[in-house]
């Protein structure tokens, strides 16, 4: 339908006053100007769009530069417009600009009318640069999908935790207090067929029970963290640093400055669950012997550095089949509306660093003194 672009002068409606330039040519959008035997003019804002003057366009038609998928089922919407039953239609179209850079746009046609004849006068395209809306969608579907795996990958985490749980309960601690109450109803008393031995009295089998409790108190600790609800993050962060050095044996240096005990509850535990997974990652895979743990406030933001001095390991690779707890620890911070970011090399140890935003009202408070 479209042949050529033509001249300025073959439109004297759009021909510069006196005064200054037309205003089609000073249009702040992409507009496009098609006669019916498919010549068309373009403005000066969409030769930029196209990064061309009008000679690089010339004999060029419109669908070619603005190419459509769908051009054929367009011709029914273009023939409505024609004839007057619709006042305008869009259509997604991609160019290529001169630079080489693929443009994706939309193109919304309509058409002017003398109002003297009532005749068509031409045809005009406004068109809209939707390149960078494109790529946002396009990043947009991509996190889409990647959430949608981590959220199927948590609930499937949780069940696991779940199950562990249910099964630490009932065949540690239930089997445990369930021997503890047969020991107690035969506490003191003669044992069977060996003479002069006794079950255990009341005053033995009460270590038992603070086994038991004891192994009640972890699978609560575990589960919430009263540390941090009722002295907070310093307190916490601390305390579980010195769990996992007994439990690991691996020194650990933690340092936490300044840190307010109102603290947001979100952040807080937002961050005691990144130390409390990096510390496990550590004592897990990395084979190290010391570790660093720094906790810092500033005006703005809290930032946590994890430091150690293990095998380390290649992050890209890591990337490509990130585990649980690294998306876990990521998508956290992310949550907070921070960055949360892992370097590493093997044989050179890990740094895990996380930082986020923290409101002013979280940070009153004079600093906790643990």
């Amino acid at each position: 339908m479209y042949t050529r672009v033509f001249a300025q002068e073959d439109f004297p409606t759009f021909m510069p006053h006196r005064d200054g330039p037309s205003a089609f040519e000073n249009l702040g959008v992409g507009v496009a100007q098609i006669a019916m035997d498919g010549s068309w003019l373009a403005n000066r804002r969409l030769r930029e769009l196209l990064g061309s003057v009008p000679k690089d366009l010339s004999a060029i038609p419109f669908d070619e530069v603005f190419k459509s998928d769908n051009l054929d089922s367009e011709m029914s919407e273009r023939n409505r417009l024609l004839a007057g039953e619709i006042l305008n239609y869009s259509s997604e179209r991609t160019a290529t600009r001169q630079d080489g850079r693929r443009l994706g746009v939309r193109v919304v046609f309509s058409v002017a009318w003398d109002e003297i004849t009532g005749k068509l006068k031409h045809i005009l395209a406004t068109i809209e640069d939707m390149t960078s809306l494109r790529e946002a969608e396009g990043a947009l579907g991509e996190a889409e999908v990647a959430r949608r795996e981590l959220a199927r990958r948590l609930a499937t985490a949780q069940d696991e935790e779940r199950t562990r749980i249910a099964r630490e309960l009932h065949d540690d601690i239930g089997q445990s207090l369930a021997i503890l109450g047969m020991q107690m109803m035969r506490a003191g008393r003669p044992v069977s067929n060996l003479p002069g031995a006794r079950h255990p009295g009341v005053a033995e089998l009460c270590d038992d029970l603070r086994t038991i409790a004891l192994k009640i108190s972890r699978i609560s600790h575990e589960l919430h963290p009263a540390k941090l609800e009722y002295l907070g993050l310093a307190v916490a962060v601390k305390a579980h640093c010195r769990e996992f050095s007994q439990k690991y044996r691996i020194g650990v240096e933690c340092s936490c400055d300044d840190l307010p005990r109102d603290l947001d509850a979100l952040i807080g535990l937002t961050f005691l669950r990144v130390v409390q997974e990096a510390l496990h990652n550590v004592g897990k895979h990395s084979g190290a012997t010391e570790v660093q743990v720094e906790l810092r406030r500033s005006a703005t933001e809290l930032s946590l550095a994890v430091v150690d001095n293990g095998k380390g390991f290649d992050v890209e690779e890591a990337r490509l089949a990130a585990g649980l707890g690294l998306i876990s620890m990521r998508e956290r911070i992310y949550l907070a509306g921070g960055e949360f970011t892992v370097l590493s090399k093997p044989g050179t140890g890990t740094t895990v660093t996380a930082r986020a935003p923290v409101v002013d009202g979280g940070l009153a408070a004079s600093p906790d003194p643990a």
